[in-house]
């Protein structure tokens, strides 16, 4: 009997078994520690390569430079769009030159009458003056892109029929930036080195007098040649500048010799000229933007038919009053440019902003009494649309190093077909936008890399600008930095999904390790001096994987095992920081599409 009722049981044992178990959950995937990385969310970003924003303002790349604050300290500080106005394609009507913060220049090509100016979208320029080689001797001890935040002044100084373009930068540097084109047709190309365009002011072209210089050029002795006015933001003190031209027009010459402050900043700071006669008696005054956003008026007596030297000085008279009576502000350090926009025989105002924006001011009053309107940002057309950055990630797609057109942008299924998302429904595309440009030719060239540009391995805590810095321009990286955490002495898998047209194509997956041993230790050494001494440890590591996908998706894989050889950090249970980069380039032309980005803790076995 006993023997029956085991084996009964074991067959209701037997019986029961495949149920139970077809009851058990599967076992749970891994997780996985990139966040977002199947690209399913993001965040808008204006797309802003053809000058127009999401709103249809006509704008440029915002940005910050270090410059004396009004707190006597040096701080990053938003600087303007630097605008222009001249007729750029001979066609009897004033365009609108720009430069941003960047470097980049765009002609908004006026396509409407003499009494409505139509501005929709921007030509993008070829050049791209900016990036300042590591070491460079002419610069010391500056930070990579110390040309930024320009000053640009449409110029006939060269006596060639067709306006070429006169550029002050952050270094104190004017650049001469010659018309390659026809006074129809301009064409701005990039110079094999920036360092050639430069026109000394000083007999020692080495030296530097003064910095954030803003250019624009005038005959102000009437001697038949432009002479050069510059407002500087290097001091507390600035002034205007007036270096009389001792060359010729092909071959323009100054220096300190006949240099001359013709107005004095009294307190005024970040200063951008423009000539006009403001008060209709025939001789040029100044319209001066500052730091605060507002615009200062030079009268000038107009006595001198000829420059005297020293050249009498414009003393202050006013700054330029809105509507109401009170001093129009434009909301910071601003530029300015003067022209008749509305064919009513009077000057009116275009005012770059630090938002990026370009505001315009018209003349309501007489020529000898000018009134402003209230300012008005301009409009044109929207031209692409925006990009959607994904969210969590750190993208650089080259705006800081002349990367025309090219961009990273998150899109789905449904509204691209070639993308095809292998999980989900978006992934991220990268490539290049069309040209949008109706005169000049579209940018093709990309800066070089500069000599001994490596990547190969990542920078822990720098931004992808910062490790892109001096790197071909086309180079495109995605990073999470510390966005996810790694355990001490544990497996793990990175995988993601690729395909394009993709060349030096790699990724890296890097920790590090970090412990204060003991406080801080203050040792005093000769003559007062003192050396603060640390006893801190901290490891590197990283791993490595190098790709070339083809035309469909491709998976990129990479075992590794995060482990720690210092024993002072044998008992950390987590890595102090962990980075993920993938970066590559790809040709003009080209584009590539990335999805699935896991890292996920290997399975024990």
């Amino acid at each position: 009997m006993r023997i029956f009722l085991v084996s009964a049981l074991a067959g209701i044992v037997h019986c029961a078994s495949p149920s139970l178990l077809a009851q058990q959950p599967p076992a749970p995937a891994p997780k996985n520690l990139v966040g977002n990385g199947g690209f399913e969310t993001s965040f808008r970003r204006d797309n802003l390569w053809q000058g127009v924003d999401g709103a249809g303002f006509l704008t440029g790349e915002r940005g910050q430079v270090p410059v004396l604050t009004l707190r006597g300290e040096i701080a990053d500080t938003a600087m303007p769009i630097s605008v222009g106005l001249a007729d750029m394609n001979a066609d009897d009507l004033l365009d609108l030159v720009t430069m941003d913060v960047l470097g980049y220049l765009r002609i908004f090509f006026n396509s409407g009458d003499k009494q409505q100016p139509k501005f929709t979208v921007g030509d993008l320029g070829e050049i791209f003056l900016t990036r300042t080689a590591p070491n460079d001797p002419t610069i010391g001890r500056e930070a990579p892109g110390a040309r930024l935040a320009p000053r640009i002044f449409p110029t006939e100084i060269a006596k060639s029929g067709k306006r070429d373009l006169i550029v002050g930068n952050y270094l104190g540097e004017v650049l001469l930036v010659p018309n390659g084109g026809s006074a129809q047709a301009p064409d701005f190309s990039q110079p094999p080195d920036v360092a050639r365009l430069a026109i000394p002011t000083m007999k020692d072209s080495n030296k530097r007098w003064g910095n954030v210089f803003a250019p624009c050029t005038w005959d102000w002795n009437r001697d038949g040649r432009e002479d050069l006015l510059l407002g500087e933001g290097s001091y507390s003190a600035n002034n205007i500048h007036l270096l009389v031209n001792q060359g010729s027009g092909a071959k323009p010459v100054f220096d300190e010799s006949k240099r001359y402050v013709i107005a004095f900043g009294d307190g005024l700071e970040q200063l951008t000229p423009n000539v006009v006669d403001y008060n209709g008696d025939g001789a040029p005054d100044l319209l001066v933007a500052e730091r605060s956003g507002k615009i200062a008026v030079y009268l000038n007596k107009g006595e001198e038919a000829k420059l005297h030297e020293p050249p009498p000085e414009l003393p202050f008279a006013s700054f330029i009053a809105g509507p109401g009576g009170s001093p129009l502000s434009f909301g910071g350090i601003s530029t300015v440019s003067t022209g008749d926009l509305n064919g009513d025989g009077l000057f009116d105002l275009i005012i770059g902003k630090t938002n990026g924006r370009i505001a315009m001011t018209l003349n309501t009053g007489t020529k000898a009494e000018p009134k402003f309107s209230a300012p008005v940002e301009l409009k044109g057309t929207p031209g692409t649309p925006p990009l959607q950055i994904p969210s969590g990630w750190d993208l650089d797609f080259g705006v800081r190093r002349g990367n025309f057109l090219g961009f990273m942008s998150v899109v789905k299924g449904t509204e691209d077909n070639a993308a095809q998302p292998t999980e989900g429904q978006s992934c991220l595309r990268v490539g290049y936008l069309p040209s949008q440009n109706k005169l000049m030719p579209a940018p093709i060239e990309f800066t070089q890399a500069f000599s001994g540009f490596s990547l190969k391995e990542p920078s822990f805590g720098s931004s992808p600008e910062q490790i892109l810095t001096y790197g071909p321009a086309r180079y495109f990286m995605l990073r999470q930095w510390d966005r996810f955490r790694l355990k001490a002495n544990t497996s793990y898998i990175l995988t993601f999904k690729i395909k394009g047209q993709i060349s030096d194509g790699q990724a890296f997956v890097g920790w590090s390790g970090f412990k204060k041993l003991s406080d801080e230790k203050v040792v005093q050494g000769e003559r007062g001096s003192a050396d603060v001494q640390k006893n801190e440890v901290e490891e590197r590591v990283f791993e490595s994987v190098r790709f070339s996908p083809g035309p469909i998706w491709t998976e990129v894989r990479k075992e590794f095992r995060v482990a720690l050889k210092d024993k002072n950090l044998q008992d950390l249970t987590e890595m102090t920081h962990a980075l993920l980069e993938i970066s590559f380039s790809i040709p003009r032309g080209g584009e590539a599409y990335i999805d699935d980005v896991k890292i996920v803790e290997r399975p024990s076995t």
